[in-house]
């Protein structure tokens, strides 16, 4: 059964490369990763996607909650230009549809600084001496709210999906977009678990005030995560491709023809399951995080380091209900 549904996610996959007409880089936004834990193992989650945040990662991981959930992150980049945030409400139905689960999410990434100018015309030559004029400053705002559902196919092999719909404010422009998620997690053997997300799988149009449109091209993402415990120690190798199909060839590490992607790696040392630290690789940016777990109450932070961007931080709450 396993086997079968991966060779359906492969398959799926063909078909979103023979359909990759859509805008490139159009859902960067939704590419960056939430959550401490998750972004402090490199973004190496779609294998794992064990806590309230698997809304995002693989909706299908919503299945190994045994209570509710309600999780948080926040960052800020750029001096404080950019402001990343994340919430998520996870609610397992055990008991009232045949243990299923559903989250509600919310993904936010905007700011301001945007410097609205003009020129200030000194005389009737091109020539002479302009200025430029700062007329006002704007922000900007992009949104995705994601309703997920998840359900058991085997006890081993789960299924979940996201209904997403995103709303983007840049300056005097606006645009609303629908799109959606299918995803698949299976644990073949107690150490070893498996997961593939396939985003934007409709694809997700977005459609703008001044008429024009936009197209969130598919993304796949596939991970595996090994488990291993030592008497009070639990380790976690994780590991993730993103596979794209917009032909980004010299902004991928990876790439062929118009098929890029993109590698996380990341390790988890648990200590009696309330100590945690972490060390992981995003796309060859090294990462690094701690956390703990004091009842139903847990803290994450993740460092991201960058060669040309800022470093930032990631801290995540997490509350079991």
């Amino acid at each position: 059964m396993v086997k079968k549904v991966f060779f359906i996610v492969w398959c799926l996959t063909a078909v979103f490369f023979s359909n990759s007409y859509a805008t490139k880089y159009a859902g960067e936004f939704l590419s960056l990763g939430v959550g401490a834990k998750a972004l402090g193992m490199g973004g190496a989650f779609v294998g794992v996607a064990n806590d309230a945040s698997a809304s995002y990662w693989n909706p299908s991981g919503l299945c190994q909650l045994d209570r509710k959930q309600l999780s948080f992150m926040h960052a800020e980049t750029f001096g404080s230009l950019l402001n990343h945030d994340f919430i998520a409400f996870a609610l397992p139905l055990k008991e009232n549809l045949s243990n299923s689960t559903i989250a509600f999410s919310l993904l936010r990434l905007g700011g301001g600084g945007i410097k609205i100018t003009d020129l200030e015309k000194k005389g009737m030559d091109i020539s002479d001496s302009n200025r430029v004029v700062l007329l006002r400053e704007e922000s900007h705002a992009d949104y995705a709210f994601l309703f997920s559902y998840a359900h058991p196919i085997r006890p081993n092999l789960f299924w979940g999906a996201n209904l997403k719909i995103i709303y983007r404010h840049l300056v005097n422009n606006s645009a609303f977009g629908l799109g959606a998620d299918l995803s698949f997690l299976a644990e073949p053997y107690p150490f070893l678990s498996l997961g593939a997300n396939l985003m934007d799988i409709t694809p997700t149009l977005l459609f703008y005030d001044n008429g024009t449109t936009e197209t969130i091209t598919p993304t796949t993402k596939f991970g595996l995560g090994i488990k291993h415990e030592i008497k009070d120690f639990s380790f976690l190798f994780a590991s993730d491709a993103d596979v794209r199909y917009e032909g980004r060839k010299f902004s991928a590490q990876y790439w062929i023809g118009e098929i890029s992607w993109d590698m996380h790696y990341g390790v988890e040392i648990l200590y009696r399951k309330n100590l945690a630290a972490r060390l992981g690789f995003d796309q060859g940016d090294f990462t690094a995080g701690a956390g703990f777990l004091i009842r139903q109450f847990g803290l994450d932070i993740a460092f991201l380091s960058h060669e040309q961007l800022d470093n930032t931080y990631r801290i995540s709450l997490l509350v079991r209900l």
